[in-house]
């Protein structure tokens, strides 16, 4: 397996540091009649004094495995799960993440690569991103990868790899600024020894009746029905966003037993139990294929087939120079987005009323530059209720209501 990263920070250096990427707590973890290797990827930064350096921005990594153990082609697939941790975890409010993931094309038949970026790249939103760590003894966490094995046998952890374009190292901003300083790729080898598949017994932890998700409210609502439940530990629910009709793109949690506990199991009962999830952080014209996760009492997980569910794209004015689009979540609580894209440079002016008339917060008033946006208004200060928000670009006003509930 093979692992090179291509990393952003936030802003372009005068005496650029060294930025350590660390593969790290490599292991072979058996689960039920499953094996897995699962490792995690960290990372700090040396030598600078520059605290810019410090805004990790985004990065894209290559890993490298081998077929005989994983399978070929596993992007793509749930069998390669990622979950982001430590700094890359972080939300600017409930529901909106600092940073998204998405999966990238296969380099190479024994290679998968992802890239993580930053959601809010306007220079406002750049004090919510947590800084990189300066020590190597305690390293930023930034995900845990776990692979599904399909075969025994023993494999080397080697990175970088000079197969891959763009191995060098190159670094950038958030404002897509090139950072200059090198990259150092430590504990290069690991070696890899997996029994696995280990038999066992098929995993028989519920019986589903029906599952179902659709679009409808502003939300995506996943309802289930199990017609009996046995040592049934929970829920799972994740995410993937669907990159073209046969393409999905990384597979992210986006709920679980352990914090919601509308997600936990009945244990073991004959009964009929109905389950509802209801995602709200969903965006317009965005395709989600979503899976079921459950847990037994020993750990052990079963998965749903996907659900695809499309929210429409609602665009509520176009001209040659801009489009605007609903904002989202709506109903909110306590924040929500507006997005909109800009052909040429354009004064838009963005403004929260409530039911009187009277002015909350100017969400905008100044010109920006061609380019897709997504400025969050947070709602937090406010009381549960209606309000009016006012989009004003050239000769177009359009008003879209605006529901708060707490």
């Amino acid at each position: 397996m093979v692992l090179i990263v291509a990393v952003n920070v936030l802003f372009a250096a005068t005496t650029p540091g060294i930025m350590h990427i660390v593969f790290d707590n490599g292991e072979v973890v058996t689960s039920g009649s499953d094996t897995f290797f699962e490792f995690d990827i960290l990372a700090y930064i040396s030598n600078t004094v520059n605290e810019d350096d410090l805004k990790f921005g985004s990065a894209t990594f290559y890993v490298q495995y081998d077929t005989t153990l994983f399978g070929s082609l596993i992007a793509g697939k749930t069998t390669l799960e990622y979950e982001k941790t430590g700094l890359l975890a972080g939300e600017l409010f409930p529901g909106f993440q600092l940073y998204r993931l998405f999966q990238s094309n296969n380099t190479f038949p024994d290679v998968f690569s992802f890239t993580i970026e930053a959601v809010f790249t306007e220079p406002e939103y750049s004090n919510y991103y947590s800084s990189l760590s300066t020590d190597p003894l305690n390293p930023s966490e930034l995900f845990h990868i776990r692979m599904k094995a399909k075969a025994s046998g023993s494999g080397e952890v080697i990175f970088p790899d000079s197969r891959i374009a763009g191995s060098d190292g190159l670094f950038w901003s958030l404002e897509n600024k090139q950072y200059a300083g090198p990259v150092d790729y430590s504990l290069a080898h690991e070696s890899v020894y997996i029994e696995g598949p280990i038999p066992g017994d098929p995993y028989t932890s519920i019986e589903l009746l029906s599952l179902e998700a659709e679009y409808k409210g502003g939300m995506v609502r996943m309802k289930w029905q199990t017609a009996s439940e046995t040592e049934n530990r929970g829920f799972i629910i994740k995410r993937a966003v669907m990159l073209n009709e046969q393409e999905t793109g990384i597979y992210e949690k986006i709920a679980s037993y352990i914090e919601d506990r509308s997600l936990e199991g009945a244990g073991t009962t004959n009964r009929k139990n109905t389950y509802l999830y209801f995602n709200r952080s969903v965006r317009p014209g965005v395709t989600y294929s979503y899976v079921l996760q459950d847990v037994d009492y020993s750990g052990h997980i079963r998965e749903s087939e996907p659900l695809i569910v499309h929210v429409p794209e609602n665009k509520i004015a176009m001209s040659e120079q801009f489009a605007l689009s609903a904002s989202y979540p709506n109903p909110f609580n306590p924040s929500f987005v507006v997005p909109f894209e800009l052909y040429a440079s354009t004064v838009i002016d963005i403004r929260l009323y409530d039911m009187s008339g009277r002015l909350i917060q100017v969400v905008a008033d100044r010109e920006f530059m061609p380019g897709t946006y997504n400025l969050l208004v947070d709602g937090s200060h406010l009381a549960s209720g209606v309000y009016l928000l006012t989009t004003r670009v050239e000769n177009t006003v359009k008003t879209q209501k605006m529901l708060l509930v707490k």
